[in-house]
């Protein structure tokens, strides 16, 4: 375990001073994908339990969690309208998912940095190079040569690799935000069909 952490140490120092950047953006991105990850998965607002709906359109008080804070606001009150239903759902909708919109623009934004400040590494480390080329063919001159080919190299593999799990966190965020979605299209739907249809009954 030591022994990997010191090649990890070295691999980092080899890749120049990019690999700061690299590594702040990399905490800062998945501090930001992990908080999101939770925010989404916090609560029962999806279709886990759409079984109970109707009973809990009959009894909030039943429904615990985000579910139940949205029913309790959306039914509260004498005299609900179909509009009343309507205009609580939406400020829900605009509350929760812009919520989770506003960090999946963050982490959207965080993943396509990491690979553009590895390409500016791999253009610092061809500097390098060239300027290792312009000291001829010696020693000396090949060793700068192969300094700025490994900056250039590990920069844009770091950046990568710092992306594409990112990028996969933003997916499976995006389908949980769409399920939250979903359920709420669901659950207005069945209150207005549930309230409104039966109250026009004879």
């Amino acid at each position: 375990m030591v022994q990997i952490l010191q090649d990890g140490w070295k691999l980092f120092l080899e890749g120049g001073a990019i690999m700061y950047m690299l590594g702040g953006v990399a905490c800062i991105l998945y501090a930001t994908a992990f908080a999101a990850l939770a925010y989404v998965n916090q609560g029962n607002l999806n279709d886990k339990e759409a079984a109970r709906w109707e009973e809990y359109i009959e009894n909030p008080e039943l429904a615990d969690g985000r579910l139940g804070e949205a029913l309790t606001y959306v039914l509260h009150g004498p005299r609900l309208t179909i509009k009343t239903v309507s205009r609580r759902f939406d400020e829900i909708r605009i509350d929760l998912l812009s919520a989770i919109d506003r960090r999946l623009l963050v982490l959207n934004t965080l993943v396509a940095a990491a690979p553009l400040a590895g390409l500016l590494g791999t253009v610092m480390g061809m500097l390098a190079m060239f300027a290792g080329l312009s000291h001829g063919k010696g020693p000396a001159g090949m060793q700068k040569v192969a300094a700025g080919m490994q900056e250039a190299l590990i920069t844009t593999q770091t950046g990568l690799t710092i992306a594409l799990p990112g990028l996969f966190i933003g997916l499976i965020i995006k389908s949980k935000r769409d399920r939250i979605q979903g359920a709420l299209v669901r659950l207005e739907s069945l209150i207005l069909s549930a309230r409104f249809k039966r109250e026009s009954q004879p």
